[in-house]
């Protein structure tokens, strides 16, 4: 009985998976990872249009997690709730930190080739790009929380865009020292309460 296309497929990305995190992006071979998949490179191209397409078969799902949870810091999720200082908006963010963390940990390895092993690749800026998007979105919101009263300080955008990457690259410290889930959860719980109230107390809002 013939392999599914299914499982060759799977068959390929084992393979390229151990080869990038082996060797990185760059340096990965082709040929070695349609080898050890049991292929030849031509049958393997039947699978995958070229090495670019392989890792971003392999991290693209991590990407598209890491960018909804970013999002989330838009003025369209704050608006949903009577203030973006209230209990149950921190409740959410909880939420979304702790769901993020979730699956980082049960894809380390997608992070691990998106933050250590991309460059060459398309998504060799993913960290950049992340603190980009989120710099962005917290600008936005800072502004309308501002406009809308809640915050009666405006804080300026260099500020913003140190909190926000700083917070960004934070997440990819766990990544980069194997942090365990445990310490990485606490961590990141004492982060997040550093720069949410921090951020408050320069907007001049009561952190009590």
């Amino acid at each position: 009985m013939s392999e599914s296309s299914a499982e060759t497929k799977k068959r390929i990305l084992e393979s390229a998976k151990k080869e990038f995190l082996e060797k990185g992006f760059t340096n990965a071979s082709l040929r070695t990872i349609a080898s050890n998949a049991g292929l030849t490179t031509g049958a393997m191209y039947r699978h995958f249009k070229d090495k670019d397409d392989l890792f971003c078969s392999l991290v693209d799902d991590a990407v598209e997690v890491t960018t909804k949870a970013v999002m989330t810091a838009d003025v369209a999720t704050h608006s949903q709730f009577d203030t973006p200082f209230s209990k149950k908006h921190f409740e959410a963010e909880t939420e979304v930190t702790t769901n993020l963390l979730d699956y980082i940990y049960d894809n380390f390895d997608c992070y691990t080739l998106l933050l250590t092993k991309s460059a060459g690749s398309k998504h060799e800026n993913f960290q950049d790009e992340m603190c980009e998007l989120y710099t962005k979105n917290c600008e936005k919101t800072f502004s309308w929380m501002y406009r809308q009263k809640f915050a009666p300080k405006k804080v300026d955008k260099m500020t913003i865009h140190v909190i926000a990457s700083t917070l960004i690259n934070a997440f990819a410290e766990i990544i980069l020292h194997k942090m365990s889930r445990k310490n990485a959860l606490a961590y990141i719980g004492n982060i997040t309460e550093f720069f949410r109230f921090g951020s408050m107390y320069m907007m001049g809002v009561d952190c009590k």
